[in-house]
């Protein structure tokens, strides 16, 4: 693979770290605020009948959003390290791929409960995005191994 691709890859990846970093200092502050400060647009309201299903709601999405983040960055430094050493598609984000997957189906159903947990309602809700994102990320990793079978087979025909 050519120097300059390689360039180009490992700033668009830095880019991609450095805004998924914005969005991860985003949703700490907003949960910071909603849970400490009386002054944000919907402040947390805490309901004692349902106070454990609150904080698990809420610590879900705190180590989903982490979780996710550090996914990234590992699958980004593998590409970048993969790229380096001559391999397009290294064999172990295939697994990171899967994990993600369980990680997004996490925090699509928090994220479908978080406004009604910050209000204090009891409603659990599910919604189509709690299955179908994690699906989606699942077909990409499907793609991804077929990608990585079909560029070890171009390696081995060479």
């Amino acid at each position: 693979m050519k120097n300059s691709t390689q360039k180009s890859i490992k700033r668009l990846s830095i880019a991609i770290l450095a805004i998924g970093g914005l969005t991860l200092v985003y949703t700490y502050a907003q949960m910071v605020s909603q849970l400490w400060l009386d002054n944000f647009i919907t402040p947390m309201t805490w309901n004692p009948d349902i106070k454990g299903w609150q904080i698990f709601i809420l610590a879900a999405r705190f180590v989903g959003v982490t979780l996710l983040y550090i996914l990234c960055c590992v699958f980004l430094h593998r590409t970048n390290l993969g790229l380096k050493n001559g391999e397009i598609f290294p064999k172990s984000n295939i697994s990171l791929i899967r994990w993600t997957a369980l990680v997004a189906a996490l925090l699509a159903f928090v994220h479908s409960n978080y406004d009604a947990v910050v209000k204090g309602e009891s409603a659990l809700m599910l919604d189509s995005n709690t299955i179908l994102i994690p699906l989606i990320v699942l077909l990409f990793a499907g793609l991804y191994k077929m990608a990585y079978l079909a560029a070890e087979d171009s390696n081995l025909a060479i």
